[in-house]
């Protein structure tokens, strides 16, 4: 479901910042503040640069181009084509992904690179079809992700998980919008030109609808429609980056793959890790939620934004129930999707997360919050 109405946070951080920016020495100091508010820990950063300011912004292509509607099999019907047709030489449905993306076929993933210079290159810059000034009248968005957990696309717990999307062989995650908030960071290959020169890689939307990403996870940075033509220029001459760029050559991968598998999920794609996955996903929005409403506690927006966090809440606990419904209607024919023992204990952290953001909430004074109503 589509929960990006009535949202305020996102646009709050995104337009946050009263420093305009009018070339690259300024926008690189403006990154360098935002990593410095708000990374934790060892995370990385990458970045996506668009060319236009949109009312939703970061969206697979696939989604608006509503095909998914049509025919819930256009993915892998698509991907058996291109076999056939030789467009993917690749035996994996996420390769064949990887491909259809940069071959301007629909898809679920959502580029975005490790270079904060390429994402202010496609802010500034629309895609090559058009000219490199048709988008001069318009406002540019940058936004950092910031990411601490990434699924290697050559890993069997990655490409299970994607071929379930593809095949719809797995009921409890493909009907069940609970699991279409786990967006997946799915690391680059160095297979593909295009991502090489790009340092490209990608966040899956695993849903039937888009996800909005969480906001704990990113904020932004707005390039003015009046600094997009000297930034191009800045860009070509000072770093080379411009639409006829030369790829790079792959080099120092020893120290770039070490420092990555510190963070490398690896589990095994299971009904139970998915629900973890959720509970850490909750367990970060909350603590970005908590630490926003005390920063703001004393603003007139404070209910809304408490109102805000509830909603949000509130759509995980939806989800929860549908699930919890779901295994009991399962228990019936005998099919053990998850043994009853492990979903209690989801249940039991679910309600300890919630619990303790309304203590604290409570003990630094924000506000009202629906504690009880939002357990389950």
């Amino acid at each position: 479901m589509d929960h990006s109405k009535g949202n305020i946070l996102p646009k709050e951080r995104q337009m946050s910042g009263s420093e305009t920016i009018h070339n690259v020495s300024e926008y690189l100091r403006r990154v360098g503040v935002c990593i410095k508010g708000r990374q934790q820990g060892d995370s990385v950063v990458v970045y996506r640069g668009e060319p236009d300011v949109y009312d939703k912004p970061c969206r697979p292509n696939i989604f608006r181009r509503d095909v998914l509607n049509n025919n819930r099999f256009f993915e892998k019907n698509l991907f058996d084509a291109m076999r056939q047709n030789k467009l993917t030489g690749e035996k994996r449905y996420l390769d064949n992904a990887i491909d259809a993306q940069h071959g301007e076929f629909p898809s679920r993933l959502l580029d975005v690179t490790y270079n904060c210079l390429i994402a202010l290159y496609f802010a500034v810059t629309p895609y090559y079809h058009d000219a490199e000034n048709s988008m001069d009248h318009r406002d540019g968005m940058v936004y950092l992700f910031f990411i601490d957990e990434i699924f290697s696309p050559s890993a069997a717990n990655t490409n299970d998980n994607y071929n379930s999307i593809i095949n719809r062989d797995q009921e409890w995650y493909q009907n069940h919008i609970l699991f279409w908030n786990n967006h997946k960071f799915i690391d680059h290959t160095k297979l593909n030109s295009r991502i090489i020169a790009q340092q490209g890689a990608f966040i899956l939307f695993p849903g039937e609808e888009p996800e909005d990403l969480p906001e704990y996870m990113f904020c932004g940075i707005r390039i003015p429609k009046e600094a997009k033509a000297l930034i191009r220029q800045e860009l070509n001459q000072l770093f080379g980056i411009h639409t006829g760029s030369v790829y790079p050559e792959i080099i120092n991968l020893v120290k770039e793959l070490s420092g990555k598998s510190k963070r490398l999920n690896t589990e095994e794609f299971t009904c139970e890790h998915e629900l973890n996955h959720i509970l850490r996903q909750l367990e970060k929005e909350l603590i970005y939620y908590l630490d926003y409403a005390i920063e703001h506690r004393r603003s007139s927006q404070i209910d809304e934004i408490l109102v805000h966090i509830e909603r949000r809440v509130a759509h995980y606990r939806q989800g929860m129930i549908e699930f919890m419904q779901y295994i009991e209607e399962h228990k019936k024919t005998g099919d053990r999707v998850l043994e009853e023992n492990v979903l209690k204990e989801v249940i039991e952290q679910y309600n300890q997360l919630v619990q303790y953001f309304s203590d604290e909430v409570e003990e630094h004074h924000v506000g009202e919050f629906s504690c009880k109503s939002l357990q389950i």
